[in-house]
């Protein structure tokens, strides 16, 4: 038993006082219930103490392992032993001249790729440029280039295709810009055409709407409409003189525009027609916005002083005078006759 660990000699100790504590209490007559209830609570104790005691043989054989391994690690000692460094150099720097010419060697080299650069760009767009207008060509731009320029045209964008895969692969920039000028000759005015022919209408429609508004102010004058009715016959003249010329020029445009073919250029360009709006706004719209004359109101006219009173009466007086005028009346009147009375207005006792 001696040989058992300290836990266990521990746990049988209790577990024997348990037992004879259950049977002094049989002998009692103490309730088992309270008895187990309270064996319950031994046992968590029990159990407290055999984990305590196991934590606390678990620390001391922690510590004496650590102990154990720092006994073994050596101590180690640290030296320090500074060794010169020499350095020699046998050139400092650059000079003036050397720098100089470093710097000029750069600047050539920078100058150098740009040039590269803006070649490699110019040619890109000639290529580009036949691209696109080799698409454009075949799709919304057909219709306004006329069948026989057409052919001549594609034949141009091809030649310029092969001259640049050949003779224009190493070519210089200005030489890629004159090109692409020659082929924008042509592709710039079917691309113009194709523009006033999207904008012609939206101009004509502004010019139409302007000419509308003014008819209708001059409907109104006719009317005796109170908004216009400050314009003067001058106004109201030249305003119906400038409606009825416009409306000419209108009619002509619409004329012009009906009559013009897509691949032909345009007799009408939207900036004409901008043009001859703005020409009729500006003579029409200062009459038609023209302000009312403010009126001005009335004077006020000013208060007339009071008489004065004469030097002789006093207030009281001329109160009285009042008082006596307005009982001579009174006294001069007959006084009424009771018979000719009306009888129902009489009262009766």
């Amino acid at each position: 038993f001696s040989c058992q660990p300290r836990w266990y000699q521990r746990r049988v100790r209790e577990k024997k006082e348990e037992k004879m504590e259950t049977e002094e209490a049989q002998e009692n007559g103490v309730k088992e219930e309270n008895i187990s209830n309270e064996n319950e609570a031994e046992n968590v104790n029990a159990e407290k103490l055999e984990k305590s005691d196991s934590d606390e043989k678990m620390k001391e054989n922690g510590s004496e392992e650590i102990m154990t391994e720092e006994k073994k690690k050596p101590k180690t000692k640290t030296k320090t032993i500074q060794n010169p460094l020499e350095v020699t150099t046998t050139k400092k720097g650059y000079t003036p001249k050397e720098l100089q010419d470093a710097w000029e060697r750069e600047n050539s080299m920078i100058a150098t790729d740009k040039l590269i650069k803006d070649r490699l760009n110019a040619k890109n767009a000639v290529e580009e440029y036949v691209y696109d207008m080799r698409d454009k060509m075949y799709g919304h731009l057909s219709k306004f280039i006329s069948e026989a320029d057409k052919e001549v045209y594609m034949a141009e964008l091809s030649k310029t295709e092969d001259w640049l895969y050949d003779e224009g692969e190493n070519c210089q920039k200005q030489v890629y810009i004159n090109k692409l000028a020659e082929l924008k000759k042509v592709g710039d005015k079917v691309q113009m055409r194709s523009n006033e022919s999207e904008g012609r209408q939206g101009a004509l429609n502004l010019l139409g709407s302007s000419l509308v508004q003014v008819r209708k102010v001059l409907e109104l004058i006719n009317n005796k409409d109170e908004k216009y009715d400050h314009l003067s016959e001058e106004d109201i003249k030249a305003l119906a003189e400038k409606d009825l010329e416009y409306q000419g020029v209108f009619n002509d445009l619409c004329n012009k525009v009906a009559n013009q073919k897509l691949h032909e250029d345009p007799v009408v360009t939207v900036a004409q027609i901008n043009l001859k709006r703005k020409e009729f706004d500006d003579k029409c719209q200062p009459i038609v916005n023209k302000p009312k004359p403010k009126v001005e109101p009335p004077p006020v006219p000013a208060e007339e002083p009071k008489k004065e009173e004469s030097a002789g009466e006093t207030p009281m007086e001329s109160s009285d005078a009042n008082t006596a005028e307005q009982a001579a009346p009174a006294a001069d009147t007959p006084p009424a006759d009771p018979a000719s009375a009306d009888p129902t207005s009489m009262d009766l006792d």
